[in-house]
């Protein structure tokens, strides 16, 4: 039998949920606190569904929700994350259907585009049937903490462990399209997250740093960086004086930022983040230069 049904999905559906992701990606996949807190918080809210096979789940998939400055314009856009299909049911366009809901969903939400880092297996899918577009590879930088001895923030850096972000407008209103970091989505990503984010505040900016596992080896995640060049650097440094007990720094500069990370020894890494997307109500902007992410701007950092 190789019919299924894709329903909404519904809090009687959550156990079935992250046992599939927990099997599509171990143990490291997320709890149940953490898919409350991303699903559930989220102030823009998201859009989940499973599909049904003899009344088991074998698909799931969401979409979540996001204010993005676009062209200069604050519009409403969606992620597509957290999706997999169980291995008995692969090869039945479970995944896609599941996509086009999602589409047809956000559109209906007023979502002006749909956006993903996709991963090896997702990406043809998301190309070919689903019709949509690759904008580009954004390359993940890293550096060794080998060495590292210093504690505490640099000069005229302090880290905020409540209230660290007052300012109710978009800190990153200079960048190009981006996903706006007002006060309700940095308190919900960074203040909120069960994933212990440290937030580190300068007159000028702040940064987020959290550690990670990544396959066994503890890693300083700077998950954002909304600084000026010389706020920029003492905020990286103190990310670094906080990265205690890891074995190594990652990060996403952008292009004006790469000379400074540099500078701080980090270097390219083969790492990737397949950044590609779907224009719903609205075009999609297909040119990397003119989009701006963090690695905080993704589902699994």
């Amino acid at each position: 039998m190789s019919a299924y049904e894709l329903v909404a999905y519904g809090p009687h559906h959550r156990d079935d949920y992250l046992g599939l992701l927990r099997e599509a990606w171990g143990e490291g996949s997320m709890s149940r606190e953490e898919f409350d807190w991303w699903f559930e918080g989220n102030p823009e809210g998201s859009l989940r569904s499973v599909a049904l096979r003899e009344g088991r789940v074998v698909g799931v998939a969401a979409h979540t929700l996001l204010r993005l400055v676009l062209g200069g314009e604050e519009r409403l856009a969606s992620f597509s994350v957290h999706a997999t299909t169980h291995a008995s049911a692969r090869g039945l366009g479970i995944f896609a259907a599941l996509e086009s809901r999602h589409e047809e969903e956000a559109l209906a939400r007023g979502v002006a585009v749909v956006l993903a880092f996709a991963s090896p297996p997702t990406a043809p899918i998301f190309l070919g049937p689903l019709g949509w577009t690759e904008i580009g590879r954004l390359r993940v930088w890293a550096r060794p903490l080998r060495g590292i001895v210093l504690r505490g923030p640099e000069m005229g850096v302090r880290a905020e462990r409540s209230d660290p972000f007052p300012e109710s407008g978009d800190r990153a209103a200079a960048w190009p399209n981006h996903v706006v970091r007002d006060v309700r989505h940095l308190t919900w990503r960074y203040a909120d997250s069960p994933w212990g984010y440290r937030v580190l505040v300068a007159p000028e900016g702040y940064a987020a740093v959290r550690a990670k596992l990544h396959r066994g080896v503890p890693v300083a995640v700077l998950a954002d960086l909304v600084a000026p060049a010389g706020a920029a650097r003492a905020l990286v440094r103190s990310a670094l004086r906080a990265a205690v007990g890891c074995r190594a720094a990652v990060a996403l500069p952008a292009p004006g930022q790469r000379s400074l990370f540099a500078s701080l020894g980090f270097v390219p890494t083969r790492h990737t983040l397949h950044l590609m997307g779907k224009g719903l109500a609205g075009p999609l902007d297909p040119d990397p230069q003119t989009w701006r992410f963090t690695l905080g701007d993704t589902d699994f950092f």
